[in-house]
């Protein structure tokens, strides 16, 4: 492991390897024939050193190239993909998912010839991409018209970088196909081993979906197939935030049930053919479930812990765990930087080193109650996982569980009676349909009864703490404690000296693990960061005294909130718990929409909009939700609103009848923030004719530093009448990377090439900032602090 991490890093030469490893292997043969006390004590560095060397070539010759977008635009429309279908996902409403070895890509500009690996999404009513869904196999050459785009990349603080977790998967581009009729086959090819195990797990999921409901279906899948992608978004938010996700997907939790469940029914069978009946169904169990990691990992040790006695050998849990990590690596040595790998071995390894002690340490108690001393035990092996894999945990999800011992109380048998009521309901289901039914509806009952614990124990108030930033630096510094604390239980006998020396270890850690952490909106500044949320707008204003403002939140999909997805998790990121002032430009979906979810976890305090529209029945509904979750809102009118020592002028007045004949872009609010000697502008989609009349109405009160662009960079805003009296330095354009309206339009750039703007913009560079002390105003490359102070 340590030579495949050095390689990653470093990018060692082979010759290189090759010269230092031959050099240490001729160390560590002469250290083997001299005879000398002091050799003997060091001999072994070498060979460990040698072991070392052997990972890093590994890693070298066997992990397969790094793979990029090869196509030299963001996106194209409308273009001809040829390829063989490498893999079928399980099918989604109205969407099929499948990975495509792609060697014909045709674009409206050229042609390209090679070989691309492509995630397809091919999106259609429910009925037209069941059909497809039953027609494609693995093997199959088909022909398709779609989209062809770069993954997202992180284009916000703290955003999961897509396009980083498909290029790992060797995966180049993703591709969006919107008619079924777009998918054509070339030949019906398939690839036998592949296309078995797809249409195996294909007959287990229609069984499952036809028993239960749709909520049990999702969570059946995820347990037994190992395909998440049914669980609702906001549900996997609660798993994690009581700190049982890994619940959710197939793990040696999970492979545990199924040996215990397969030695149950084969029990009246000897002990060999036992045995091999249920390692039989534990391998078939790995394959349909895409031998990950987690499930990998409990097999061979399964296999271990069942075969050690056939073989005379007693059995040893580190060396199985050994075992296993050492056959995942040699056949996919990447598999070291997957979540689910780190997670899951830290898990077990924790069991197997921090369990024991806590155990005795509860034994020695000696309870005398039986089920309190079954809970002790229950919480200690909870806590032993937990405590090792905490440095991943805060990493992967920034959250520490403060419900998790609880939750993994309830949720974890419960789980385990989920996956052995499923399997009794696929096989009683062949056999005795009614009586499948009953054992699905049980089914269901418990799935209800698991997810109500987890939303109780899993709510945004109580459940978790947030850590903002988790580094290497700190996963490092949290174990160097962690195996002080170890040696200090063994060298200190006293009770009162252990808990002082563990009390200071811990507070040495909080303290030092502060050593790295940034502000990425420090207080006693001004703070305003453009937000990357495609096509649409959202400003985040930090003020100098701490509070908060929101100007706009983008759109919200069946497919994508922007709110939920981009925003909410943004705030987690800068430690902002609620938006002081909402402000919704007008009543467009890619404005407004965004807002819903924020506003539906209690996380904004105020919202100022237009007046009420009464023919727009969206407006109507929007104010309806406003009442229903209880946030008072304004209407824009000229005001002056006071925050600390910065200030919003409202400019516009929608309760004017003036406005009333307006149209909605044209409504927008016109904000203009002022700090200090420095300003911003916020026009929403604003359009020239309303701008004419604030020209007239402020003039040289419109000079800004930095002007949001109007509409998206659209022709129809940003007239040179307003920029006169503007006069920007910088124009931040939000738009949509290669959106449909083609924004920003090419005579808006030039025309702020004319007046020597600058320009930055959210379809290039992804969230823009800026920070003002009063005086001046800097734009922050806010990836270079990440990637520095999160090394």
């Amino acid at each position: 492991m340590i030579g495949i991490i050095i390689q990653s890093i470093l990018s060692i030469s082979l010759i290189a390897l090759l010269i230092l490893f031959s050099s240490v292997l001729s160390i560590s043969v002469i250290f083997h024939f001299l005879k000398s006390t002091n050799i003997e004590q060091v001999k072994v560095i070498p060979i460990v050193i040698s072991i070392i060397l052997c990972g890093s070539l590994y890693y070298l010759v066997v992990s397969p190239p790094k793979v990029h977008y090869p196509f030299h635009l963001e996106k194209y429309t409308k273009t001809l993909i040829s390829g063989k279908i490498d893999n079928i996902e399980l099918k989604k409403e109205g969407r099929i998912i499948l990975y495509l070895s792609a060697d014909t890509i045709v674009t409206k500009e050229r042609k390209y010839q090679g070989s691309f690996r492509i995630l397809c999404s091919v999106y259609d009513g429910d009925r037209k991409t069941s059909k497809l869904y039953e027609q494609l196999e693995i093997g199959n050459r088909i022909q398709i018209v779609g989209n062809i785009m770069k993954p997202r990349n992180e284009r916000n603080p703290g955003e999961f970088d897509y396009e980083k977790y498909l290029n790992g998967k060797g995966i180049v581009a993703i591709a969006n196909v919107y008619k079924t009729d777009d998918v054509k086959f070339i030949s019906k090819e398939v690839s036998g081993y592949k296309n078995t195990i797809h249409q195996i797990r294909k007959r287990i999921d229609e069984q499952i979906t036809l028993l239960h409901n749709k909520t049990t279906t999702g969570l059946l899948r995820g347990l037994l197939l190992a395909d998440r992608g049914s669980i609702d978004y906001a549900i996997k938010n609660e798993f994690v935030n009581s700190g049982v996700v890994h619940v959710l997907s197939v793990s040696g939790l999970h492979v545990g049930y199924i040996v215990l469940i397969f030695l149950v029914v084969f029990n009246r069978f000897n002990i060999f053919t036992r045995y091999t009946l249920t390692l039989i169904g534990l391998l078939f169990y790995l394959i349909i479930t895409g031998a990950d990691a987690p499930v990998f990992r409990s097999t061979v040790m399964a296999v271990a812990l069942l075969a050690a006695p056939a073989m005379g050998r007693e059995y040893n849990s580190l060396n199985a765990l050994s075992l296993s990590a050492f056959v995942i690596l040699l056949i996919h040595p990447n598999e070291l930087f997957n979540p689910s790998f780190q997670l899951s071995f830290t898990a077990i390894l924790s069991l197997i080193l921090i369990y024991p002690p806590l155990k005795r340490a509860v034994d020695n108690m000696q309870i005398k109650k039986k089920w309190l001393n079954w809970f002790l035990i229950f919480c200690v092996t909870s806590l032993s996982a937990q405590i090792g894999t905490l440095p991943f945990t805060l990493t992967y999800f920034h959250r520490l569980s403060v419900s998790a011992l609880l939750a993994n109380l309830i949720v974890i048998p419960v789980s385990g009676a989920i996956v052995a009521l499923g399997i009794l309901t696929l096989i009683v289901k062949t056999i005795f349909s009614w009586f499948g039914s009953i054992f699905a509806s049980a089914n269901e009952l418990l799935t209800y009864v698991m997810y109500f614990f987890v939303r109780l124990l899993g709510g945004d108030k109580y459940s978790y703490i947030l850590i903002n930033q988790f580094s290497v630096y700190d996963a490092i510094l949290f174990y160097i404690i962690l195996v002080l604390i170890f040696f200090i239980f063994k060298i200190f006998t006293n009770r009162t000296a252990k808990i002082v020396a563990v009390t200071l270890s811990v507070v040495l850690w909080i303290l030092f693990m502060r050593a790295d952490n940034y502000e990425l909106m420090p207080k006693n500044s001004l703070s305003v960061m453009q937000i990357d949320i495609g096509q649409g707008d959202a400003a985040l204003i930090k003020f100098p005294n701490g509070k908060t403002a929101l100007i706009d939140a983008g759109e919200a999909t069946e497919y994508f909130d922007n709110g939920e997805r981009v925003i909410l998790p943004l705030m987690d990121k800068l430690d902002i718990d609620a938006i002081d002032y909402g402000f919704i430009s007008h009543v467009d979906s890619d404005h407004y929409k965004g807002f819903l979810s924020i506003i539906a976890k209690n996380k904004v305090k105020l919202i100022y909009k237009p007046k009420l529209d009464p023919k727009l029945q969206k407006d109507i509904d929007l104010e309806n939700y406003l009442r229903a979750n209880g946030v008072p809102f304004k209407y824009y009118s000229k005001e002056i609103i006071p925050i600390g020592n910065s200030r919003i002028y409202v400019l516009n007045d929608t309760t004017n009848h003036y406005f009333g004949s307006m149209s909605s872009n044209d409504q927008s609010g016109m904000l203009k923030l002022m700090y200090g000697n420095n300003s911003f502008l916020f026009t929403g989609d604003a359009g020239t004719k309303v701008e004419s009349g604030y020209v007239n109405n402020y003039k040289t009160f419109l000079r800004s530093d930095v002007l949001k662009a109007g509409h998206h960079g659209s022709r129809t805003s940003t007239s040179e009448e307003f920029l006169e009296f503007v006069k920007p330095s910088y124009a931040v354009i939000s738009a949509g990377v290669m959106n449909k309206f083609k924004h920003p339009h090419k005579d808006i750039i030039e025309r702020f090439n004319q007046y020597k703007i600058n320009i930055v913009r959210t379809d290039k560079s992804g969230a823009i900032m800026f920070r003002s002390d009063g005086n001046k105003i800097e734009e922050i490359n806010w990836k270079k602090m990440e990637s520095t102070f999160n090394l």
